[in-house]
């Protein structure tokens, strides 16, 4: 991030004095993704789960709509936890691309799964999944980037930890960018919702801490917020950006690639007073490659002018 900072003296009425303002203009370059992504989901196919799949399926375009807009090559492809089929890790159907027709209802249909076994491996079906000699041949790329997506019920039950699954993913692809992301139960003691309830994802949470992925709550009552954070992050795309000062809203201007993006919360920006950031939404997530250059006045009044500043603004 770049922080230019401007001073402007304005002129307040007919008072014989000046109050110098400092004007501030953060950027921030949007990473791209230039080796493109493969994005492996492992979805647990237990008898649990059928609540869960049908949530994950019902919800396919938050995930796939931005893999749809955003220019990143990207392969996505299914497999199961179920270690007790014929062929373990095998891909539930063809690998997913930019080019596929019908995406969201291609994926759609892979996530709906026939009932598996109660005996859910996640660990050991990713590395099925992805081994160049197994059954998915060199359907994914080596040279990819990596994101593995877990979305399960259920803590792995595979005999390795964490540690382990990750050196041997690391392994498998030595020279990209690797990354484990989780929809799963809550820490400490799991999470339930009028769609079901799941056990702590403690191994998987771990494996996210590790490789900096994301972990989502598949307890979630918001799929649509969930998903599209999911996709961000597969992506790799940054939405939210943080301010180096607390600014004066009314001065907040946003642009990206100096088109002027409006203030709303679907398809535009919005402030988290909370985390002093800028969010931005839908199709204002800026592209792989894009500037966003977000200019402002610095707030100098006392905190608790400010706090009532955001509290009319949010109003």
């Amino acid at each position: 991030m770049f922080t230019f900072l401007f001073n402007f003296v304005f002129q307040l009425g007919c008072m014989d004095y000046a109050v110098n303002r400092r004007f501030i203009s953060d950027s921030f370059e949007q990473p791209s993704r230039e080796s493109g992504v493969d994005i492996l989901w492992i979805v647990d196919n237990s008898a649990s789960m059928f609540e869960e799949q049908d949530q994950l399926a019902a919800h396919a375009d938050s995930f796939i709509g931005y893999l749809s807009m955003v220019p990143v090559d990207f392969q996505l492809a299914v497999a199961t936890t179920d270690m007790s089929i014929e062929e373990p890790g095998i891909f539930v159907d063809d690998v997913l691309n930019n080019d596929t027709a019908n995406l969201a209802d291609a994926f759609r249909n892979q996530v709906y799964l026939p009932e598996g076994s109660r005996d859910e491996e996640g660990f050991s079906a990713a590395l099925k999944s992805l081994n160049l000699t197994g059954p998915n041949g060199e359907s994914l790329r080596s040279n990819a980037d990596l994101e593995v997506v877990f979305f399960t019920d259920e803590d792995d039950q595979s005999e390795m930890d964490a540690s382990s699954f990750l050196d041997q993913l690391y392994s498998i692809r030595p020279s990209v960018n690797i990354a484990v992301n989780a929809i799963v139960g809550d820490p400490p003691e799991g999470c339930a919702s009028i769609f079901g309830a799941a056990d702590s994802g403690t191994k998987y949470q771990s494996a996210t801490e590790q490789s900096k992925g994301l972990r989502e709550s598949i307890c979630s009552l918001d799929y649509d917020a969930m998903l599209n954070r999911i996709a961000l992050k597969v992506l790799g795309l940054q939405n939210t950006f943080k301010l180096s000062a607390a600014p004066d809203l009314a001065t907040l201007e946003v642009r990206v690639d100096e088109a002027l993006i409006h203030r709303r919360k679907r398809h535009g920006w919005h402030y988290n007073a909370g985390t002093n950031t800028i969010v931005l939404d839908g199709y204002s997530v800026p592209y792989p490659g894009s500037y966003v250059i977000i200019r402002y006045a610095e707030w100098i009044g006392p905190q608790d002018e400010f706090a009532s500043q955001v509290e009319e603004e949010e109003e």
